[in-house]
This record gives structure tokens, C-alpha cells and sequence, in this order.
């Protein structure tokens, strides 16, 4: 009997945004080598949904209504506000970029003593929690509706560790410098999907599938704004779970749309769920 695959957790991933005089360019992040999960990956910046995300109070997010986008998500309304509050907050461990404003909605313009000290919570996992005191503390709210919704991707059963993520796409504040955290992850670029793809193909950066085809759809817009738009007017946003097809040569990825794809081992679609 086959033992059933570890369930993904759920995730959010934030695809940080600029324009350029060649087009957008895309925040990538390498993961440190020793982590677990994607080391020494070309990653954009994300995480696993906190329960704390879900249950985040009221008072210290706006700019979305979760309840209107249960159905865009196919999930519950607190699990669709735990992919923005963790998309955000992981947003700002990893890179230091925070989308947020004053409770009284104007800018919130923090010294960089301030944000280490934020971040510096988010890093210690047993100083997490009190991530939430300090957004009071400061009198922060989240902004939200910078975020916009892409795409959904769902980690190979055969992986030990699986993620079902969000990915959301965003124009990166101008008034705020990017500062990879130094701990998860060792080095951060600003690239266009072109250059990041190159790089991939020369073997200079590890780039995972999900990433490399976010980029190649990123590489088809002109502008943030174009990225932006399309991302919310997508008609439907379909959750995509690759198949790693091992073979004696080695092994490769198979999409749900490729011929080869095992779709007699998956649910229905054969994109969310695997076969029991």
C-alpha cells in the first residue's frame, strides 16, 4: 500500500514588482543553502499562513473584504485573510518591505531602527506573537489591497514537504528599500523575468517550477500596471499541482496540461487534490 503524501500546508507567496525602462523587474530572493525547504533557491518572498493570520484583529488590517472573496479563493473567508496577513508579514521578515499605513490612513513613515525592531520579533519564533503588539504599538494597519491575486500552486505529492500557495503579485513602495533578512535568505536582485530566466538556463541561479513559470507569464506584460490588471481580471484562478515523473535518465516536471500527466493517481482535475 502507498503511504498517502504529507498534506500541504497552507502558504502565500508575493511577487514584488517595479517598472523599468525595459519593463518590470521582479524581487528574487536565494534562499540560504541549509534550509530545508528550497535552499539555495531564486525564490520570491513568502511563507506557510500563520493561525494568527487568520485571526488577525480587525483594527490592524485593511483594504480587502474576505467575505466577498471566499469564492475567488474556494476557501474560507479567515483562511483567505491568512494568505494576504501572511504574504505581507513574510513579505517583511524576508525583505523588509512592509505594506501598511497609519490607522488614520496616512503614511507610515518608520525610522530603520523601528522596522529591525518589528522584523526582529518575526525572526524569533518565540517572539512572534507579539508581532501583532507591535503593529498596535506603532499604530499600523495592514494594507491589503496592494495585494493581488495570480496564481495557486500546489507542491508535487512526492515531495516531503508541501505547500498549497498563494501567489500575489505587487508594486513595491518606492519610498522603501528592499533588505534581505540575512538568516533564510543570502542574497537579493532586482531582475526582469527575461534575465531571471537566463540566468536560469545558464545554470547560474536554481530556480523551482512554480517560480520559473510565474516568470515566464510576468515576462508577457509590459508594465506593473499590465501585471496588476491581469491579475484582477482573471476570470478564475485554477490551483496547479505538478508531477515530478521519475525515470531512469533522471526525472522532469509534468503540468496538468501535459500529455504525460498521471491524472488516473489524482483527484478530480487533477490539479488540487491526490487520489485516496
Amino acid at each position: 500500500m502507498v503511504d498517502a503524501p504529507p498534506p500541504p500546508r497552507d502558504a502565500a507567496t508575493l511577487v514584488l514588482l517595479r517598472d523599468s525602462p525595459a519593463g518590470p523587474q521582479v524581487l528574487m530572493l536565494r534562499r540560504h543553502v541549509a534550509i530545508e525547504f528550497a535552499g539555495d533557491a531564486w525564490v520570491f518572498p513568502g511563507g506557510a499562513v500563520d493561525a494568527a493570520d487568520r485571526t488577525l484583529d480587525p483594527q490592524r488590517w485593511a483594504g480587502i473584504d474576505p467575505d466577498a472573496l471566499a469564492v475567488r479563493f474556494a476557501e474560507p473567508a479567515d483562511l483567505v485573510l491568512g494568505y494576504h496577513v501572511a504574504c505581507v508579514r513574510e513579505t517583511f521578515e524576508e525583505a523588509g518591505v512592509l505594506f501598511a499605513r497609519r490607522a488614520d490612513g496616512q503614511a507610515a513613515e518608520l525610522s530603520p531602527e523601528q522596522l529591525a525592531a518589528g522584523r526582529a520579533l518575526l525572526a524569533d519564533r518565540g517572539q512572534r506573537g507579539r508581532w501583532v503588539h507591535w503593529l498596535a504599538q506603532e499604530d499600523l494597519v495592514l494594507d491589503l489591497s496592494a495585494l493581488a491575486y495570480l496564481a495557486r500552486w500546489i507542491t508535487p505529492a512526492q515531495a516531503p514537504k508541501r505547500f498549497d500557495a498563494c501567489f500575489f503579485v505587487a508594486r513595491a513602495p518606492a519610498a522603501q528599500q528592499v533588505e534581505h533578512d540575512q538568516v533564510e535568505t543570502t542574497a537579493q536582485a532586482w531582475l526582469s523575468p527575461a534575465e531571471a530566466l537566463a540566468g536560469m538556463e545558464r545554470g547560474e541561479l536554481e530556480i523551482w517550477h512554480p517560480t520559473e513559470q510565474t516568470l515566464r507569464t510576468l515576462a508577457t506584460f509590459a508594465s506593473v500596471d499590465a501585471v496588476l490588471a491581469h491579475a484582477r481580471t482573471q476570470r478564475e484562478i485554477r490551483g496547479v499541482q505538478p508531477h515530478i515523473d521519475v525515470h531512469p535518465g533522471g526525472w522532469r516536471v509534468l503540468h496538468p496540461d501535459d500529455p504525460d500527466y498521471p491524472h488516473e493517481r489524482y483527484g478530480p482535475g487533477g490539479d488540487l487534490t491526490e487520489a485516496r
